[in-house]
């Protein structure tokens, strides 16, 4: 009978530690499949916001037949070099391919109907997409064998988006059609095999206390222990490593998320409950990481995170994203105030120089804080909201801290769809340039206009070039919108010389971008489309910023050498502006300079802005430079600037910007040559507008 009860109690015993076993290394494998899905969202996400990327095709990236539907699938680049475009599934299915390679983790996006055949839903995917259709599931896995090998398979619903119309409208999907779904399968042999390892041992140490009975009892039991505290150590390093960052120790994306979402859940039970993320990020690490290697930024982020550590309080939580990016969940508080403490306790932490490897290192950084609202019912969504905040503390000069409101939100789409549409803004005609007269103020008559460009987008309206020009330089699709509008105004300026100009042209005026004016192919550029309209380089007059010269002064200084040999004029836009107005006469060629709006229009609020303009334009002609007035409003400033004796004025007491069909009408009635003639055109222009 004793026998029989120790035979029962062993195998109970074996048989719950077997299991429990198996229950530990499901939860692991679906935890990491939980955050490989994340990682292929997250890409994914980002990706259909951005609609793609162009490539050049090859064996590897070939014309995609699936986009074929598309007309910009491929596209011709003004250098003659052909691309074609990588739509977001397709680039998630060569990452998640070569993944699966080295890694052996499969990832898939799949649907009941697809574009590609190599996306179609597998038995088990088509089971899921039921489930998710008829259960409004949000999540299924389960273990399956593929190609006879096992595999804890994960898959999440995928729901149809704008990002998403693109490509997928032609299915007839509509926003917020489930479209399918996203799967990911982690191989299950590793972890089985170290089941089966921790079994086998199991199995041993119950047989041997099975065999030596209760005489061994005592020496076995310590033996056993000693397993078990492997078994639970092992086990421990597992879920450490699948929850926390390796390099600093703090828990990682997926642990921050989990906790994140347990403060979001507080909230919906109990409205009183605070809580909010901080989203870090240190100002030019890049930097720091490419002047002194990779082992003194991984030292540094090591200390920081110390730093982080001691700031924090019981209830918070602090992650390292990955690179330089940090999360801090401050939760439960009594008033928002105490998260700006927290915040500037977490700048002062990180502006305490830094000795590693010998060095002392400066670092800063630039922190966004959302609060946590009953709006939200996703925490990515609050993260991104932190996200956003950061970008703009980053934006307003580095080094402070903003806290996330709505209509950053609403910015943040707007910039977006900027950006996309002005990639196809030409090719819609979507561009307009007004024109703005340039009056000889002793003369009273027309002898130049300047062009400035207008976006009339059909949905967003009237977008200012404050609004989309720096977006336009950081795409690079400046040099294709600034080609066509000097092309564009050269050619209307030649019509007008040619119907009204008369013994003397008139000058059309241009302004230079960032980009423009420091990029390799600006010269080539202009000579051909001066040999192309056979315009006369005297009559191009191209504006550049005082501020945009000082940050490349190299190249700036090379390119306008080069212009004025062609013949180009070149005026010194905004004079006054900047930092170091009298170097920068002295450095560059000009030919004239542009006395900006401000000090125009302060002329009336008393005599020093008189004076200021005064010195500006006796400045001007020590230089031996033309001076062109912006900004002139009322007749009395017109009268200010006839006494300094400024040779032009432009602004909308002379005429404002008007687009040609306008200017023909001045032309027309002899206003270029007579100012009361154009002042009476200027009640129809402004009805007109």
């Amino acid at each position: 009978m004793g026998f029989l009860i120790w035979t029962v109690l062993v195998g109970y015993s074996l048989n719950w530690n077997i299991s429990n076993l198996k229950s530990e290394t499901e939860k692991l494998a679906i935890s990491e499949a939980r955050s490989n899905w994340n990682k292929d969202q997250a890409f994914r996400h980002w990706a259909s916001k951005h609609g793609g990327v162009y490539v050049r095709p090859d064996e590897r990236t070939p014309p995609n037949p699936y986009l074929a539907h598309l007309k910009d699938r491929d596209i011709v680049t003004t250098e003659g070099i052909q691309l074609t475009l990588m739509n977001p599934a397709y680039m998630l299915r060569q990452m998640t391919s070569e993944f699966e390679d080295s890694y052996g983790i499969k990832g898939k996006i799949t649907g009941k109907i697809t574009l590609n055949p190599i996306n179609k839903a597998d038995e088990w995917e088509r089971y899921a997409l039921e489930i998710f259709e008829m259960e409004n599931r949000i999540e299924i896995m389960e273990q399956a064998t593929i190609d006879g090998q096992p595999f804890m398979r994960y898959m999440k619903p995928m729901y149809m988006t704008q990002g998403c119309e693109k490509c997928h409208a032609i299915l007839g999907f509509k926003e917020g059609d489930l479209r399918g779904g996203v799967s990911v399968s982690i191989p299950m042999t590793p972890y089985l095999e170290a089941s089966a390892a921790t079994i086998q041992s199991m199995v041993i140490t119950h047989s041997a206390v099975w065999l030596f009975g209760v005489v061994g009892l005592l020496g076995f039991g310590v033996y056993a222990s000693h397993r078990q505290s492997e078994r639970i150590g092992l086990l421990g390093k597992l879920e450490h490593s699948a929850l926390y960052d390796s390099l600093t120790e703090l828990p990682n994306r997926f642990l921050f998320i989990d906790r994140l979402r347990v403060a979001l859940a507080k909230q919906k039970r109990d409205k009183a409950h605070l809580y909010a993320v901080c989203f870090v990020d240190l100002d030019r690490f890049k930097n720091l990481n490419d002047s002194y290697g990779h082992s003194i930024g991984d030292e540094l982020l090591k200390e920081m995170s110390g730093r982080f550590r001691a700031i924090l309080r019981p209830t918070d939580t602090v992650a390292r994203m990955g690179g330089d990016e940090f999360t801090f969940l401050i939760d439960d508080f009594s008033k928002p105030e105490e998260v700006i403490l927290i915040a500037n306790r977490i700048l002062d932490a990180v502006k305490v120089p830094f000795d590693v490897g010998g060095y002392q290192l400066q670092i800063d950084a630039s922190i966004g804080i959302c609060y946590g609202h009953a709006k939200y019912n996703d925490s990515e969504a609050i993260l991104r909201d932190a996200d956003i905040a950061m970008y703009r503390a980053k934006a307003l000069g580095k080094g402070r801290v903003d806290i996330f409101e709505p209509e950053m939100h609403a910015r943040v789409e707007k910039t977006t769809r900027i950006e996309h549409d002005l990639n196809t803004v030409l090719t819609r005609n979507e561009l307009e340039i007004y024109y703005q007269p340039i009056v000889n103020l002793q003369s009273m008559t027309i002898e130049g206009f300047e062009a400035l460009l207008r976006w009339k987008h059909p949905e967003l309206g009237n977008i200012p070039p404050d609004d989309f020009i720096g977006i336009a330089e950081g795409s690079g699709i400046i040099h294709h919108i600034g080609q066509w509008v000097l092309y564009n105004a050269c050619e209307q300026i030649v019509k007008w010389n040619r119907l009204y100009g008369g013994e003397s042209e008139f000058f059309i005026s241009v302004n230079l971008s960032a980009r423009q004016v420091s990029h390799s192919n600006i010269i080539p550029l202009i000579r051909d489309m001066l040999e192309g309209a056979a315009f006369n380089p005297a009559k191009l007059h191209l504006e550049v910023t005082e501020t945009l010269l000082i940050t490349d002064q190299e190249t700036a200084k090379r390119n306008m050498a080069e212009l004025k040999q062609l013949g180009v004029q070149l005026s010194a836009d905004d004079f006054g502006k900047g930092y170091s107005s009298l170097t920068y006469l002295q450095n560059y060629s000009f030919n004239s300079m542009k006395i900006d709006k401000e000090f125009v229009q302060d002329m009336e609020t008393g005599g020093k802005g008189k004076r200021l303009v005064s010195s500006l334009v006796r400045l001007a002609r020590d230089f031996d430079l033309s001076v062109i007035a912006e900004g002139v409003e009322n007749e009395q400033q017109l009268r200010h600037l006839q006494t300094f004796s400024c040779h032009y004025g432009q602004g909308f007491y002379l005429c404002p910007p008007l687009p040609s069909e306008d200017i023909d009408v001045i032309l027309i009635k002899g206003g270029h040559l007579d100012f009361p003639k154009l002042q009476l055109c200027n009640p129809f222009l402004k009805n007109k507008q």
